[in-house]
């Protein structure tokens, strides 16, 4: 599912310095459907600071068929 744009935006939380510990990512598929999908993220540190919010559009294409290593298709 190859990415066709992604917008990243960062807070001012990552002008405190590196966040330490654990971060709690949140990735949400808001629309899936006629070839695409678009999804909201999020991360924020262990102590609750959000550091970025990103949102993706993906293109979902029909999965390829199987083939051996010489090319041909498996039966």
């Amino acid at each position: 599912v190859p990415t066709a744009e992604m917008t990243v935006h960062f807070t001012d939380a990552l002008d405190d310095g590196p966040a330490h510990g654990w971060s709690l990512v949140r990735i949400r598929t808001d629309h899936a459907g006629g070839g695409w999908a678009v999804d909201d993220s999020a991360v924020w540190t262990a102590d609750r600071r959000l550091l970025a919010a990103a949102r993706q559009t993906r293109v979902v294409r029909e999965p390829l068929p199987p083939q051996t290593a010489a090319g041909t298709m498996n039966s």
